[in-house]
């Protein structure tokens, strides 16, 4: 969580009576199980974040590394945690992992969060209604008005509630930022591959042309060229092939047919990471959507569980000044009951005697 110790030590220094905590002291772990679950949750978050940005070179570089067994295993979420990146370059397929890990992890987190959420409602409305049985069942909300009292004990369960929905937004942010952290490295890799791939369709081969290539007639020359620039994607015509067949050799036949096989294959690897790199995107921005979703939500209880509270802080103060404008009439009234009943006794006293 965020830490305010320095903010509470500058406070503390306009007050030299007061002792500045020291910056080195670690604060006592929480007692409370939500809190534990939250810092447990506020843990991974920023060690996903850490990870990410570790790998941020490596993952957008545009080389590709030797495959390494030991780091594209997609085990679980807690690898991916805790692993440690060395590697100064990745292969495409360690980068697809990671982007699978990566999802899951998300999932995982946002998961958790959602299950710390439905059980912190659970609470809520448990607490309410023992409050509410607590004060109104029975003959005590009859013969003993403790008005102020629960009023207290709903202010002290609506803070609660207020605070541990500002930690579930919390928790929530940290999740979505780092969503955004990956969307991103995902969004700038897919763009690189393309922008590769557009690259190498634009480059002709270096043996592409064959040696003699000069004394090939001019429309062959240039639909060579083309057919070069384009990638080898035009189709040329019948008689202009055999006139290209007749002045190259068998070998060299052959060999830009190999070059030919090899570069077609390369070109559908490439699409088949572009499309892996954008289902991978699209999966982190559904999460994302979602994410933020329930931040638009939380938000919006959080606003009402505020304006809740404001206006609870209102109706006390009211019923406050009622209660001290009844208490002056009770005790008008408990004088003039009191002097009813002294009055009597004089003159029961009275008569009795006389």
């Amino acid at each position: 969580m965020t830490n305010v110790t320095p903010i509470f030590n500058e406070f503390l220094s306009t007050h030299p009576a007061v002792a500045v905590i020291p910056p080195d002291r670690k604060p006592p772990p929480p007692k409370d199980e939500f809190l534990k679950e939250a810092f447990r949750i506020e843990s991974h978050i920023s060690s996903l974040t850490k990870y990410l940005l570790s790998i941020r070179q490596a993952y957008l570089s545009t080389t590709s590394g030797r495959p390494n067994p030991s780091r594209v295993s997609t085990s679980s979420s807690a690898s991916l945690l805790a692993r440690n990146n060395q590697s100064t370059s990745l292969t495409d397929a360690q980068r697809d992992a990671i982007d699978a890990e990566t999802k899951g992890v998300i999932q995982e987190l946002l998961t958790v969060i959602s299950r710390l959420e439905s059980t912190e409602k659970v609470r809520v409305q448990t607490e309410e209604a023992l409050l509410r049985k607590r004060y109104t069942s029975g003959l005590r909300g009859i013969f003993r008005d403790e008005t102020e009292e629960r009023e207290k004990e709903e202010d002290k369960l609506r803070i609660l509630s207020v605070h541990r929905e500002g930690v579930l937004w919390l928790l929530k942010t940290r999740l979505e930022k780092a969503s955004e952290l990956q969307r991103g490295q995902q969004e700038i890799r897919l763009q690189r591959q393309v922008e590769r791939g557009k690259s190498i369709l634009y480059k002709a081969p270096p043996g592409f042309l064959p040696p003699n290539h000069t004394s090939l007639p001019v429309a062959s020359s240039s639909k060579s060229a083309a057919a070069a620039s384009a990638g080898r994607s035009v189709w040329l015509e019948d008689e202009e092939r055999k006139n290209i067949e007749n002045i190259l050799t068998e070998e060299q036949l052959q060999l830009f047919e190999k070059e030919n096989g090899d570069l077609m294959k390369h070109y559908e690897d490439t699409l088949d990471q572009v499309r892996s790199a954008e289902k991978s995107l699209i999966e982190i921005s559904s999460l994302q959507t979602q994410l933020a979703t329930n931040l638009a939500t939380q938000n919006a209880h959080i606003d009402n569980l505020v304006a809740d509270s404001m206006s609870t802080v209102e109706n006390v103060q009211r019923g406050n000044k009622e209660l001290k404008k009844a208490g002056e009439k009770i005790s008008i009234a408990r004088s003039a009951f009191w002097g009813a009943v002294a009055f009597s006794g004089v003159v029961f006293i009275w008569d009795w005697f006389i």
